[in-house]
């Protein structure tokens, strides 16, 4: 039973890690706290559910749609909402992202209905048996995915001309334009990454449970589990995800289902108490 929901929390919190990672890198580039991230994850469904059902796209089709749409709604979202911004108080910015969650969920609701929509996927769907454990191929497919998508970022922001100029922009906006980097559109290839991860993580959600935009609630833990890792570090993005996901099942398992945000945001407040930048975060001090 423990190694069960163990593998849960696993295949759970790495899809978590997949869109915190994304929502990490939204905020290392732009410095941008993202409260429309869980929204991305919705439109990833809902794009997955277009494709599939919709359109009736192949598969491998359907996920080049999923993913080219969703990086397109990033870079337009940074075009038309943020980059206008720029120099502009921090709370117009994330008073911003809030109303386009609300404007997000809106049009979501009037194109599609209210009500919740199944996703059907090729991907494999049965149980695999090992001993006692019962292992969903869905949770180990997801898993699995978000693990190489992990990766391939990771190596693309530490090996490739592209993913270097991204990161020297994050490091230094002022520095990056001294240098003759494109501060703007790196900043929109952050958002298009950070909208195609979230989408991915909503591919895999809408399976695990239902489409609806009920999946907003699920796509924002990705927050605690940014702020856990530490606000500007990758890898604290995608440990802070996973042990999300490892705290939601076993509290869901062992104590009671509505019991997980109690231990998930309590986990929250210690974590902000004793090392409020995070386990993997920079500490940066301030003259008050």
């Amino acid at each position: 039973m423990l190694g069960q929901v163990l593998f849960g929390g696993l295949a759970v919190g790495s899809i978590y890690g997949l869109v915190a990672l994304g929502f990490a890198v939204i905020f290392k580039a732009t410095e941008v706290f993202n409260f429309a991230q869980g929204m991305f994850v919705v439109c990833g469904a809902y794009l997955a559910v277009t494709a599939m059902s919709v359109l009736g796209l192949s598969f491998p089709v359907g996920i080049v749609f999923i993913i080219g749409a969703a990086a397109l709604l990033g870079v337009v979202i940074h075009a038309l909402l943020i980059q206008p911004l720029s120099g502009r108080p921090m709370l117009s910015v994330i008073m911003i992202t809030i109303a386009l969650s609300i404007v997000l969920r809106a049009l979501i609701e009037m194109m599609y209905g209210s009500a919740g929509r199944p996703l059907s996927t090729p991907l494999p769907s049965g149980v695999l048996t090992l001993g006692n454990l019962r292992i969903s191929q869905l949770h180990l497919t997801a898993m699995l995915v978000s693990w190489v998508c992990m990766a391939g970022f990771g190596a693309f922001f530490r090996f490739t001309p592209m993913g270097l100029l991204m990161r020297a922009t994050a490091d230094g906006h002022e520095a990056a334009v001294v240098s003759g980097i494109n501060v703007n559109v790196m900043n929109r290839m952050a958002w298009a990454i950070g909208c195609l991860l979230a989408a991915i993580g909503g591919l895999f959600l809408g399976q695990l449970q239902i489409v609806s935009t009920e999946l907003e609630s699920i796509g924002l833990l990705a927050l605690p589990a940014v702020v856990i890792g530490g606000m500007q570090s990758i890898p604290g993005a995608i440990v802070g995800g996973l042990l999300v996901g490892l705290v939601e099942q076993l509290a869901a398992s062992y104590v009671s289902p509505k019991s997980s945000d109690i231990f998930i945001y309590g986990l929250l407040l210690f974590i902000l108490m004793f090392r409020p930048w995070g386990l993997f975060g920079q500490r940066e001090l301030g003259r008050v």
